[in-house]
């Protein structure tokens, strides 16, 4: 890949120069009645086809990436100002279209245009429009794969998940983030597994299937619940440049300020059909059930000690340089029996001390530390599912109890690297998954279960230096 950047400071600052000359108004929100997004199938069909196409090729010919009108310079907002792992993902990137989608109605011309999504849930393939490499097609990018089945899973729709933002337990934003988000730019592969995703147009409508499942997610009642729009949660902006910016209040909502709607806005109701093809694939994601059946393989990894790993985290256990590659494999973790009844009393919701410390500790996480990502590894077309074995007591033999808790891939690794530094990322535990934990020492391990596209690398992908168990003396809501 080829990244057409400039730096953050010079960006930032010409951008917020020439933005004011654009006609991308960034705080007018002047529309009347609702736009309806159209699903791709249905928007090709349309007199805005060839609109889109125009804005596009227009945007891609302009080589000024602090041009507002330029394609470069809407990947450089992503690049430098994106919300990914942390609050506001969902709400940021829902601001973050809306501009992009006014600023391609500015340069097509076309006052109408939207921006169309992508159903992967109904067409897990690509467009064809997108993968066809002739005439100078500018939706056509190299892709490492064209079809992300392998991706999508039914989690996030659960009727458990009732609560919305990060930090919360059974809340939908963390968990869709994780997958299928983050799976679906992973298996794209390329520029999709890099945090200057938006260099592919397919990310675009990528991201607006995003929003309209989270706008389905509001409308599918049973007790799911928005923060509301008088909360401290909605209080300040989001922020694309120096003098773009967007009120928080105005995201809370597709129907108010920004005056748009979709044309489905309900849950997927089952994984498409083509996941479960072709035939000699087997199962793509593994489930907790599977593993307690057959687990990886344990793989034999230098063992870190417990230790205070801040001020206000503690290192339970852990093993040192762990590879990955196109196999599947176990971690196992040295838990004493003193931190296993640690871990059992923060599963009733209470605070508890380590011997070592004189913190109590309130939460749990699983720790990937000093994470790299190979050269073959950066260009996506896999990622990893992340379960954790709990050993319980009065369990049957050899049968622990296993949880997905969460996935790992070359896209969330750029989004942590990106900021600057050795890449650590934090997977917080539900407590109460260590209510019955045995207290035999050396029993835990994490899965990493490889889930490849049609076309994968092979050879090492991710190194990570520690993978460990830390508590936390951050209570959270879990």
């Amino acid at each position: 890949m080829s990244h057409r950047t400039v730096s953050r400071r010079s960006f930032l600052q010409r951008s917020a120069m020439l933005l004011g000359a654009s006609t991308c108004a960034p705080t007018v929100f002047a529309q009347t009645g609702l736009t309806v997004r159209p699903e791709w199938q249905s928007f090709k069909t349309t007199p805005h086809y060839d609109a889109f196409i125009k804005a596009v090729r227009l945007m891609k010919a302009n080589t000024n990436a602090n041009d507002p009108r330029s394609w470069a310079y809407w990947t450089n907002i992503h690049l430098y100002q994106c919300k990914h792992s942390v609050p506001y993902f969902l709400a940021w990137h829902r601001g973050y279209l809306y501009y992009f989608e006014r600023q391609l109605r500015a340069i097509s011309g076309d006052t109408k245009l939207v921006l169309p999504y992508w159903d992967y849930y109904a067409n897990p393939a690509i467009p064809a429009e997108f993968t066809n490499p002739n005439g100078g097609n500018p939706l056509y990018i190299q892709r490492v794969n064209t079809n992300v089945r392998q991706a999508l899973t039914m989690a996030p729709f659960s009727s458990t998940l009732i609560n919305f933002p990060r930090g919360m337990s059974n809340a939908f934003e963390p968990v869709f983030e994780d997958a299928p988000h983050n799976p679906v730019h992973d298996i794209i592969g390329n520029w999709m597994a890099d945090m200057q995703s938006p260099t592919d147009p397919i990310f675009w409508l990528h991201h607006a299937n995003v929003d309209r499942l989270w706008v389905a997610w509001v409308s599918a009642g049973g007790g799911r619940r928005m923060p509301l729009l008088t909360q401290s949660y909605w209080s300040g902006s989001h922020v694309y440049t120096s003098s773009l910016t967007m009120p928080r209040t105005s995201t809370y909502s597709t129907r108010t300020a920004l005056a748009y709607s979709y044309q489905n806005e309900t849950f997927p109701s089952r994984l498409p059909l083509a996941q479960l093809t072709p035939a000699n694939v087997h199962r793509v994601q593994a489930t907790p059930q599977d593993l307690q059946q057959a687990p990886p393989p344990v793989g034999s990894f230098r063992l870190s000690p417990s230790r205070r790993t801040s001020e206000r985290t503690f290192a339970i256990g852990g093993a040192l340089d762990v590879g990955l590659d196109e196999r599947s494999i176990s971690v196992q973790l040295p838990v004493s029996a003193e931190h296993a009844r640690t871990l059992a009393r923060i599963a009733t919701g209470n605070a508890a001390p380590l011997p070592g410390s004189s913190k109590l500790y309130r939460s749990v996480e699983l720790v990937l530390d000093d994470v790299e990502v190979t050269d073959a590894g950066k260009g996506g077309g896999y990622y990893y599912q992340l379960y954790l074995s709990i050993p319980v007591r009065g369990g049957v033999t050899n049968r622990p109890r296993t949880i997905l808790i969460g996935t790992l891939g070359p896209f969330k690794i750029s989004g942590a690297a990106h900021h600057g530094g050795p890449v650590l990322l934090r997977y917080r535990i539900e407590r109460a998954v260590f209510a019955r934990a045995a207290s035999e020492a050396g029993m835990m391990f994490v899965s990493f279960v490889r889930v490849n596209g049609d076309q994968s690398p092979k050879g090492g992908v991710i190194g990570l230096g520690e993978v460990r168990l830390e508590t936390s003396t951050e209570d959270g809501d879990l």
